[in-house]
């Protein structure tokens, strides 16, 4: 038995259905299945169809917000469409590009986020953060499809993916505060008469002006000296109007806004961190002058270039391998720190805004409040973390050099490694 008909489609196109069964009723069921079938199928766009690889729809996706990150405000910004086309490439185009979008379905979408964790568990890593991140990020280029009448539906919504664990902040002890700075210093003291070309100097004044504003790494190779207000006349201050990126095909530059919209503020320093920054201040800068200049080339490149994060990363990690503290201080965990002891000496709030986190009250705060872009004044709680443990440390080198005397061929290395070198403070 045949039973057909004629259905007439969203864009006014008339086409004909036909199924055969056993008898009418048969029949009759197969071709209503196949109409509903035909009613709800994707149609796709001239950019995109249901027959379109994965492949093809990543690319797409990463193009669109490439072209979105040049608009003024952009609502995704280019280092993040990056970071995107990263992941995508590492895990899903990889796995799942050969498929067609009609293909997908939600058991082969948790197949393959299963798949990401059991690598993980097999290397020996935790790849929680990674497939959860991978995930959303392919919903996102499935919801582009959906729009394109590509898919009718998005497979990666019913797939489920590992609960994110919740960060545990871990501050440094105000000891290894000042076990860090004599670290730095004496780092830079020891490489001073090295043969090649001269080290900038720069690392003990980074890691004081994160010790005393809390700010990340790329906010402070970001700063200028028009930024930087250390005269006598008043209290001396660092505005934060800028951080360092990396871009695909830019290399690194300044990006002309914090990482968040909250992040612009004035932050009041404390007296280390004006020492710290007088002691590398040239006689002449100007307005646009990198406080931590690039290592200049002697064909003259690099002029009023700023240091690049990943310099300063391995500056600090060559100094903590030197003092047998790897693995134990890294520029967020300064961050970290910061923001401990302001929450501990003062409130919660005060150390939001000295990291430049928006504090959320509700519709006051979005209709009412004018945004604080004056910090908080942390100078005296922080001047004293660093004053504490400057101390601590002191004590500690004056004890491990008693050890050391008593008996010096039984004491660990990096116990004659600290009584060798200079025992004061150093700073």
């Amino acid at each position: 038995m045949r039973a057909r008909a004629r259905l007439c489609l969203l864009d006014n196109s008339v086409v004909q259905v036909t199924r055969i069964g056993k008898n009418e009723g048969a029949a009759l069921s197969k071709l209503q299945k196949a109409v509903t079938e035909r009613i709800g199928a994707a149609r796709g766009s001239a950019a995109l169809s249901p027959n379109s690889k994965v492949g093809l729809a990543c690319r797409q996706w990463i193009d669109e917000l490439r072209e979105r990150s040049k608009w003024p405000d952009p609502p995704v910004r280019p280092q993040t469409v990056d970071e995107y086309e990263r992941l995508l490439g590492n895990h899903v185009n990889p796995f799942l590009g050969h498929y067609r979008l009609n293909q997908l379905t939600p058991a082969i979408v948790q197949t393959w986020v299963d798949g990401i964790i059991r690598r993980g568990n097999a290397g020996g890593h935790d790849m929680v953060a990674t497939a959860i991140q991978a995930h959303g990020r392919f919903a996102d280029v499935l919801d582009r499809a959906v729009v394109h009448d590509a898919l009718r539906d998005n497979p990666v919504r019913k797939a489920k993916t590992p609960k994110p664990k919740t960060p545990r902040p871990v501050a440094l002890t105000v000891m290894t505060v000042g076990q860090l700075r004599w670290a730095v210093r004496a780092w830079e003291k020891q490489r001073g008469g090295l043969p090649g070309p001269k080290p900038t100097g720069h690392l003990p004044t980074a890691v004081d002006v994160m010790l005393g504003t809390g700010l990340r790494i790329g906010e402070v190779m970001a700063l200028r000296w028009g930024e930087v207000n250390l005269t006598s006349d008043g209290l001396p201050t660092v505005r934060v109007e800028a951080t360092l990126v990396d871009i695909k095909g830019q290399g690194t530059v300044r990006q002309e806004q914090p990482k968040t919209d909250a992040g612009g503020r004035t932050i009041i320093i404390p007296p280390f961190t004006v020492a710290a920054l007088e002691s590398v201040r040239p006689a002449g800068t100007r307005v646009d002058t990198p406080v931590f200049p690039s290592r200049m080339f002697k064909d003259g490149r690099n002029v009023d270039r700023p240091q690049t994060t990943h310099n300063m990363r391995r500056s600090l990690r060559a100094a903590l391998e030197k003092a047998e503290m790897t693995g134990l201080v890294h520029p967020h965990k300064l961050r970290s720190t910061v923001a401990t002891e302001v929450a501990r000496k003062m409130k919660p709030a005060d150390a939001a805004a000295l990291l430049g986190h928006k504090i959320d009250t509700g519709i006051t705060a979005r209709h009412y409040i004018e945004q604080l872009r004056l910090a908080p004044d942390t100078s005296a709680v922080l001047q004293a973390m660093v004053e504490i443990g400057d101390e601590a440390w002191r004590r500690e080198l004056e004890r491990r050099e008693q050890e050391t005397r008593k008996a010096p061929e039984d004491a660990p290395v990096g116990v004659r490694l600290v009584a060798g070198e200079d025992s004061g403070t150093g700073w």
